[in-house]
């Protein structure tokens, strides 16, 4: 962190908040548009009060709007809504959520069933891809393959450069072909090729745009005719037609604004898509089933390939083509768009999965779709505890980080950071006394002495940095 703290939006990461509302299932609307809900789908389970337990803090503390939780237990699905969706009703299992980031699990998915066809390369360089002239950056002459994009080991920044200073609203608004190939001839590498990672929706984007490009079909048409018709997954889509955008969700930032879609063009492979949570138990089922074995479910051995880890054996986490490899084996992927988080985990062990998707960008999903995998296990874990209005207002005051005089302002259930010349940011809440900063990638926790709140500590990777209360 540095001196001066400084607050800036991060685009791709937007935060969500909404107010509480009460919880109701959801699990096939009776809207004409929707398809019927499939008949393993339970919306009265035996996890039901547990999931809702589980959820209530979420939404006492006004940190998400909408949300559907779709559990998977060894063939069994539930399907469960919270919160406001279409019309101000629970959304359902058919209701429809920005995917966001979390579309990389597709792109990978597209990946391996085009090595498995033998028409792309894992280690061919992405400038075979591209058009005759296209400048495609290196560095210390080592070049970019399809590999370092799937892995977010290609040295791209996050985001393209364009994009990167673009308007807020839809910074991938208009971004086209010609846009990216700007873009890639005047990006430098932050490193060389597969030396580090760090994720990038500029290289997952890029990745689709050139595997779309190879097969002939562009990477939309790509997805649809490969994976998703195979898979059945009827509610996923790029663009939602007409006679299902009554099922559609807004999203809201984390003071309750709507938050604009995006388009994502050109770079769609990183975020593009929109789906539902019945689609995405299905590719649960698939992915599990693909896991084991089975013979009988599409895309079974693309499936199989993308599962299969790509980093140092020895790291206690590792990735796939798409897919992030926890220690313990468990695939998973979070994401998210301006308004919407989405996070989907699955156990091949236990043969149970979790989607969680929500009309917020809080990257707090994740943290409660882990937890409830965990709730389908005999030792459950307790609910979170949010902190309550008290304890946030007892965190207001100012505080002097290295001479920049900073505020933390409790409104209700929410507490802000404020610094001069800056927007103020909410700070979420992880305990009773610790907070994410998502736009600052930090965390701030409240130490007390006696019976006062004696400083805040921001962390930042290792690094700690103190800033003592003075009011």
């Amino acid at each position: 962190m540095t001196r001066r703290l400084s607050i800036h939006a991060v685009r791709g990461a937007a935060l969500c908040a909404a107010a509480a509302a009460a919880a109701a299932c959801g699990g096939g609307g009776k809207r004409a548009p929707d398809p019927p809900k499939p008949p393993e789908v339970d919306a009265e389970g035996p996890h039901r009060d547990a999931v809702a337990a589980a959820i209530r803090p979420y939404l006492d503390a006004e940190l998400i709007s909408g949300l559907v939780v779709g559990l998977y237990d060894a063939g069994r699905r539930e399907i469960y809504g919270f919160g406001k969706g279409p019309g101000g009703a629970a959304p359902d299992g058919g209701s429809l959520f920005e995917l966001g980031t979390l579309t990389r699990v597709y792109t990978g998915l597209l990946l391996a069933d085009a090595i498995q066809r033998r028409e792309v390369e894992l280690g061919a360089q992405v400038a075979e891809y591209l058009p005759p002239g296209v400048t495609v950056p290196t560095r210390d002459k080592v070049a970019i393959t399809l590999r370092h994009l799937a892995l977010h080991s290609s040295g791209l920044p996050p985001l393209p450069p364009s994009i990167a200073r673009a308007p807020a609203d839809d910074p991938f608004r208009g971004y086209d072909e010609d846009a990216l190939y700007r873009d890639l001839a005047r990006t430098q590498l932050a490193y060389v090729p597969g030396a580090s990672i760090q994720p990038s929706s500029f290289a997952t984007g890029l990745l689709g745009f050139a595997i779309g490009r190879k097969l002939g079909t562009g990477y939309t048409k790509a997805i649809e005719a490969r994976i998703l018709r195979p898979l059945e997954l009827h509610d996923t889509t790029f663009v939602v037609p007409a006679a299902a955008a009554a099922r559609q969700l807004a999203g809201t930032d984390d003071d309750l604004a709507a938050a604009p879609r995006w388009a994502w063009n050109a770079l769609a492979g990183a975020g593009g898509l929109i789906s539902s949570a019945r689609d995405q138990l299905r590719l649960i089922e698939a992915e599990l089933d693909a896991a084991a074995g089975g013979k009988t479910l599409p895309l079974r051995n693309p499936m199989r390939l993308t599962q299969e880890p790509q980093l140092d054996p020895t790291s206690t986490e590792n990735a796939g083509l798409g897919w992030m490899i926890d220690g313990d084996g468990r695939l998973w992927h979070g994401g998210g768009s301006a308004g919407f988080r989405a996070f989907v985990i699955f156990d091949p062990k236990t043969k149970r999965g979790v989607v969680a998707l929500a009309s917020t960008a809080s990257p707090l999903v994740d943290r409660l779709g882990r937890a409830l995998l965990g709730l389908m296990s005999e030792d459950a874990p307790r609910p979170w505890v949010a902190p309550t209005a008290a304890q946030i207002s007892s965190y207001a005051g100012k505080y002097d980080f290295g001479g920049t005089k900073l505020a933390m302002v409790a409104a209700g259930k929410r507490l802000y950071l404020e610094a001069p010349d800056e927007p103020r940011v909410r700070l979420l809440p992880v305990s009773d006394h610790e907070f994410w900063i998502e736009p600052l990638q930090a965390v701030a926790i409240f130490q007390q002495e006696g019976d006062k709140i004696a400083r805040v500590v921001f962390g930042v990777g290792a690094r700690q940095v103190a800033a003592p209360r003075i009011e």
